[in-house]
C-alpha cells in the first residue's frame, strides 16, 4: 500500500461520509487562490532537448529568471512566473532545419495556464487574454 500524500485514497480521498463533506466544503477549500505560475511539460526528443538547453536555459534564461526546469525521466517539467514563450523561428535557426509551432505542439504533454500560438510562437501565460492584456491581432503576426 502506498503512503504518498498524492496517492489515490490519501488525504481527503481517504475520508467518507460526514468527514469527507466537512473537509470538502470547509471555507479553506471553497476559496480560489490566485497564482501567476505556469507549467509546461515537454516530451523529450533531440529537438526539445536542444530547445531546453540552448534556448530556455541558455540564450533566453535572462528573459525569464523565474524559470525552473526539472528532468523527469522522459519529460522536461518547466515552471515559471508569468509566462513561458518559445519562438519556433529561433528553434529552426538553432536546429538548422524548419521547426514549426505545430512540430513543437506534438511534444507538449501538459500545461497549466493559458496556452496559445501566434504565428510561430508558442506562449503559456497566467494573463487573462482579452481582460488583463489586449488580444493581439493575427494580421500583425
Amino acid at each position: 500500500m502506498t503512503t504518498s500524500s498524492n496517492a489515490y485514497g490519501a488525504g481527503i480521498m481517504a475520508k467518507t461520509g460526514k468527514a469527507f463533506a466537512d473537509e470538502y466544503f470547509s471555507e479553506e477549500n471553497q476559496t480560489v487562490h490566485e497564482s501567476n505560475e505556469v507549467v509546461l511539460v515537454l516530451k523529450k526528443s533531440d529537438e526539445i532537448n536542444s530547445v531546453v538547453h540552448e534556448i530556455l536555459l541558455g540564450d533566453r534564461k535572462a528573459d525569464n529568471p523565474t524559470l525552473i526546469v526539472e528532468d523527469r525521466a522522459g519529460y522536461w517539467w518547466l515552471k515559471a512566473t508569468g509566462k513561458i514563450e518559445i519562438d519556433c523561428t529561433e528553434v529552426s535557426e538553432l536546429l538548422g532545419k524548419h521547426f514549426s509551432v505545430y512540430d513543437l505542439l506534438v511534444d507538449v504533454s501538459s500545461t497549466i495556464g493559458r496556452a496559445y500560438t501566434l504565428g510561430e510562437t508558442f506562449t503559456i501565460t497566467s494573463e487573462l487574454m482579452g481582460l488583463d492584456v489586449k488580444l493581439q491581432d493575427l494580421q500583425t503576426a
